[in-house]
């Protein structure tokens, strides 16, 4: 067994001004979880794990940014292993 405490999950955090139509908060927010059952740091790979009481967007293409963004930040995790 490795001494070294292992990686399960990582979330990330965003928020935006609630949408025009006052049919979310005035503050939206999203957590995404990237998670795995054996560790990230073992299978380096995983899944996502979208929680959020309202998030507005105006094309799919605002939610892959986001996921752009984890993409890196996880690439960035990985590369300094």
């Amino acid at each position: 067994m490795s001494d070294k405490p292992k990686l399960h999950e990582a979330g990330f955090l965003f928020s935006q001004e609630g949408n025009t139509n006052g049919s979310t908060s005035e503050l939206e927010s999203i957590t995404i979880n990237f998670e795995s059952s054996l560790g990230l740091d073992d299978e380096n790979d995983g899944f996502f794990v979208l929680k959020t009481e309202g998030w507005s967007i105006n094309g799919v293409d605002e939610l892959e940014e986001l996921f752009d963004r984890i993409r890196m930040v996880l690439k960035s995790k990985a590369s300094r292993q």
